[in-house]
């Protein structure tokens, strides 16, 4: 197990590295984005807004039902060691779901934003 959480420790040190490093460098090229900025992909863009909101809403609710679910479980498992393990091991797997999910919107988010698909609007 320690060679899990190392292992991921590192490969989130190494992501943060890395755009921290991509972030830096102000003589980056930027692509040309013009046909990414044109109204013919308009739809494209707000499928992939609303794609990546229907992910998140559906990992939020599936999180919120599972850690009511096992949180029901491990109260009602009282003193039954097996009962109480298979509810702290699933509301260990939902936290680490979700986790995983969050950090993965993150990690697209970045990679969209160091293309320059995304960013802060100038107003």
């Amino acid at each position: 197990m320690k060679k899990f959480i190392l292992s991921i420790i590192s490969i989130i040190t190494t992501y943060f590295v890395l755009a921290a490093t991509a972030l830096a460098a102000p003589d980056l090229p930027k692509p040309d984005m013009s046909v990414w900025q044109s109204d013919k992909m308009k739809p494209i863009r707000d499928f992939a807004n609303i794609g990546i909101g229907v992910v998140l809403g559906i990992a939020v609710l599936y999180a919120v039902i599972m850690v009511a679910w096992y949180g029901i479980k491990l109260q009602s498992s009282a003193s039954d060691p097996i009962k109480s393990h298979e509810a702290k091991a699933g509301l260990k797997s939902t936290v680490v779901g979700v986790g995983i999910t969050f950090a993965s919107i993150f990690i697209i988010g970045l990679i969209l934003y160091v293309l320059g698909l995304i960013g802060i609007a100038d107003k």
